[in-house]
């Protein structure tokens, strides 16, 4: 194996290499982040110690509320009566100090409730969040109140909430005058949980066995984790193109040596190039000349026009709609065309008459001792003969014809020029037609 090839493999291993190890790196992270990176914060009822039973008679009300303790619950009992406007009973869980410093329970997507309830009727759980702008000194009622109301059942156990799924409790946001960009969830600082007797628990007695929440979160959130693996994809393939820049380099310094001789194949290739182009006069689909068999053809008439001043006529058409054959149908198609056009024409001209495929669907006749008004007349007779023949079996072809007369000692590219005008004049005017476009001088 030469050296080159040895590089060049090895070189490609490196880049593999990497590459590899950075999707091994992704998928470690990727289960790590589902599987082992968790954050979880729980409160057990039965040993946390900063927790209190609230009733209505803060606010007027008389409702009555107890609480006791076992090693994994608080078990409440209470009595819910009336003389407050919205009787309630239930309990508070301190975190923090309770006031201005709590916890951040924002990192969390998802909160667990284990609270088994002996009646029927709902439940609030509020979030109770400071904020700066809105707290009032030893006034408890200013924490916002980030709610959600659940109705509780026995089984499935615990109740399972995301963050968007809570609210601001619209009675605060009315009561305190708040406005709208300060009426929106936050709990990045939580110094209160609160567990409450929601809006359609019955009258009387009732209770809870309430084990304790559980909050769980990943220790990094998904957008940093994404943002960095991004970050180490981006970096390893910075070092890919630079290992290939250097590769490069080594690879130019090694062909350089080589450039002279490089440089003399490249001359010897396009010399046989050339020379090939010359010797090629013939359209590999229809048989026609092409461009370069024309010239020679051209420059035959040419000559014999100015000596003898005999007429020579130059035909130029195309195939109508031929774009549209060809992405109704496909190129196959319209190669079948151009093959049957070429032997429909060169079957109907003379054998001194020059057909020439001048590029695409457009084709030349050269007619040698052929006067304007002869070559107008075989032009209509070929179209004729075009439109009447089948040509491919999908639908009818036709073709538009421009027609003019060699002028000795004229440029080639004025009659060429004639004659494509003239061309176009016949599609301007609805195809399928003959246009004939006589030479005139101008003083």
């Amino acid at each position: 194996m030469s050296s080159t090839v040895m590089r060049k493999a090895y070189a490609l291993f490196r880049m593999n290499f990497l590459i590899i190890v950075l999707l091994v790196v992704t998928a470690v992270a990727m289960f790590a982040y589902r599987h082992f990176l968790d954050d979880i914060m729980e409160i057990n009822l039965g040993e946390y110690p900063y927790v209190v039973a609230s009733a209505d008679s803060v606010d007027g009300g008389t409702s009555a509320i107890t609480m006791t303790r076992t090693d994994s619950s608080a078990i409440i009992e209470y009595e819910l009566r009336e003389g407050y406007a919205y009787p309630y009973v239930g309990i508070k869980i301190y975190l923090g100090d309770g006031k201005t410093m709590g916890r951040d329970l924002s990192k969390f997507d998802s909160v667990f409730v284990w609270l088994k309830p002996r009646n029927e009727g709902s439940v609030r759980l509020y979030m109770r969040g400071y904020d700066s702008a809105l707290y009032r000194k030893n006034d408890e009622t200013s924490l916002k109140f980030n709610e959600i109301e659940f109705t509780p059942t026995k089984e499935p156990y615990p109740a399972v909430f995301v963050p968007q799924e809570f609210r601001v409790a619209g009675w605060w946001v009315s009561q305190n005058e708040i406005n709208v960009h300060k009426a929106r969830v936050d709990l990045s600082n939580i110094p209160l949980i609160e567990i409450q007797t929601g809006t359609n628990a019955p009258l009387g007695y009732g209770g809870w066995e309430v084990k304790g929440l559980r909050f769980k979160g990943k220790k990094i959130s998904q957008v940093d984790l994404v943002t960095t693996l991004v970050a180490l994809w981006f970096v390893t393939f910075l070092i890919i193109l630079i290992i290939r820049f250097f590769d490069y380099s080594r690879e130019r310094a090694i062909n350089r040596k080589k450039q002279e001789e490089l440089k003399k194949n490249l001359r010897a290739l396009e010399i046989e190039k050339s020379e090939y182009e010359k010797s090629s006069k013939e359209d590999p689909l229809t048989g026609c000349l092409n461009r370069a068999g024309f010239g020679g053809v051209l420059l035959r008439e040419q000559e014999k026009l100015n000596r003898t001043g005999g007429p020579v006529s130059f035909m130029i058409f195309d195939i109508d709609h031929f774009k549209e054959v060809n992405d109704t149908y496909g190129h196959l198609v319209g190669d079948e065309v151009l093959v049957n056009l070429a032997k429909l024409v060169q079957g109907m001209i003379r054998n001194t008459d020059s057909l020439v495929r001048w590029g695409g669907e457009e084709f030349v006749i050269l007619s040698d001792d052929t006067s304007i008004q002869n070559a107008a007349f075989l032009a209509e007779k070929l179209r004729k003969a075009i439109e009447s023949a089948t040509l491919i079996t999908q639908q009818q072809v036709t073709c538009s014809f421009g027609v003019t007369e060699m002028i000795p000692g004229e440029d080639p590219k004025s009659f060429i020029a004639r004659a494509d005008k003239a061309l176009y004049s016949s599609k301007e005017n609805g195809r399928n037609r003959v246009t004939v476009a006589t030479f005139k001088r101008t003083h």
